[in-house]
C-alpha cells in the first residue's frame, strides 16, 4: 500500500492522463512484498481473506459459526530494514519476514430472524468489527526466490465476538474493505499499532 500522492512530479499517460508520483512511497517502512520495478523481485504475493459458514447441531452446546481463513503470501522486511524478525536476505528482494499483521475490517451483520414490525424484537443490524485478536503469524520459506508466508485460522467465536454466532439463526452479511498492518519493527502486533501494508483494491501503476 502507498501513500497519498501529495506533490504529483510527473503525468500518467493516456487513458489515465493525471497527476502522479515517481516514485511512489510505502505506508509501511518496514514491510514490503516482491515487485520487479522496486526490488527487483518476482511479483508473487498473493493474499486472501476467507469466510465459510460453520453449520452446527441445533440444540445445546452452541456450535456453529463463521470460520475465518488468512493467507498472504512473499512477505518481506525491506531491505535497510535489519529486525530479528526478519531472516536471510533473498536473492533478489529483501529477507523474508517471519512477525506478525493486524488485519482490520468489519462486518454488518443483519438479523433476519425478526421483523421491523415487530417492537419487541426488530430486526438488528450490528457492526462487527475486525481488529485485535485476528493476527497472522509469519513464517519464513526455505526459498529464495519468494518472502515469507502469513497465516491464521480461527473463527468469529473464538476471536472477534464470542457468542455472535448461534445455532438455527440466520444472518446476512455484508463485507467491507480488509487492511492489513505491519507490526512495526519488533514484529510484534500486540506492542502497538502498525502501518497500513495492505488493503483491498486496484493498483495501477
Amino acid at each position: 500500500m502507498y501513500q497519498l500522492c501529495a506533490a504529483p512530479n510527473r503525468t500518467h499517460g493516456a487513458p489515465l492522463a493525471f497527476p502522479s508520483c515517481n516514485p511512489p512511497v510505502q505506508q509501511s517502512p518496514f514491510l514490503t512484498v516482491g515487485t520487479p520495478d522496486a526490488n527487483g523481485a518476482a511479483a508473487n504475493s498473493v493474499g486472501s481473506v476467507r469466510f465459510d459458514a460453520v453449520i452446527g447441531t441445533p440444540g445445546p452446546p452452541e456450535d456453529s459459526d463463521i470460520g475465518i481463513a488468512v493467507n498472504v503470501s512473499d512477505v518481506r522486511c525491506t531491505p535497510s530494514e535489519s529486525a530479528s524478525v526478519c531472516g536471510a536476505a533473498n536473492s533478489p528482494g529483501g529477507p523474508d519476514y517471519s512477525g506478525q499483521l493486524t488485519l482490520s475490517g468489519s462486518i454488518r451483520a443483519t438479523d433476519h430472524d425478526n421483523a421491523s414490525s415487530d417492537p419487541v424484537n426488530p430486526v438488528t443490524m450490528q457492526d462487527i468489527p475486525l481488529i485485535g485478536p485476528v493476527v497472522p503469524q509469519c513464517q519464513t520459506t526455505a526459498d529464495l526466490g519468494i518472502g515469507g508466508r502469513c497465516s491464521l485460522v480461527t473463527t468469529v467465536n473464538a476471536a472477534i465476538a464470542p457468542g455472535a454466532i448461534k445455532d438455527g439463526r440466520r444472518t446476512s452479511w455484508e463485507l467491507g474493505n480488509v487492511t492489513v498492518a505491519d507490526a512495526g519493527a519488533d514484529g510484534d502486533a500486540h506492542t502497538g499499532a502498525g502501518n497500513q501494508f495492505l488493503t483491498t483494491g486496484v493498483f495501477i501503476p
